[in-house]
């Protein structure tokens, strides 16, 4: 049987204004945790945080299956993951890492599959949030192009590990 796949909304921020400001400087002190963010000035990580969907899923559930279009970029709070290529694990993901660039970036079928080991945490973005940030912050789309290239340099060294 196939591992849950997340079913993906947003829901509102229930309560009174305050906690719902409570919820976006929470969101912003986690995104400034997460070192592809590490330079974004404050005031622009508040912006990002108000697009963010701050999900939690259960240990199995698959985030993201390969060949399968994606329009979400995923930044890990809290939890683990695996990166799963061909039913091999390539890479263990936790607090601070990211995945679905790759989509976002080319509007590209998946690479890989993404699976929760454990209860998962995430802030997501859809690409029509992620996408603007990327244009309006080249610092952040530059540290994307580092990863990217060592991740290619990776796998022109070892095909069977790259990820």
């Amino acid at each position: 049987m196939a591992p849950p796949r997340p079913h993906f909304f947003v829901a509102a921020v229930e309560g009174p204004a305050n906690g719902y400001a409570r919820a976006m400087a929470d969101q912003t002190e986690l995104l400034s945790k997460v070192p592809l963010f590490a330079t974004v000035p404050k005031k622009d990580l508040r912006v990002l945080a108000r697009a963010s969907h701050d999900m939690t899923y259960e240990a199995g559930t698959q985030l993201a299956t390969q060949d399968d279009l994606g329009v979400t970029f995923f930044a890990v709070i809290e939890g683990e993951a695996d990166v799963v290529l061909n039913g091999k694990v390539l890479k263990h993901l936790g607090p601070g890492d990211y995945f679905g660039e790759m989509s976002i970036i080319d509007r590209a079928p998946r690479s890989a599959d993404v699976v929760a080991t454990s209860k998962l945490r995430c802030l997501v973005f859809t690409q029509w949030e992620f996408r603007p940030f990327l244009k309006e912050h080249p610092d952040v789309s530059w540290a994307l192009l580092e990863v990217l290239v060592a991740r290619l340099r990776a796998a022109q060294q070892d095909p069977d590990h790259a990820g």
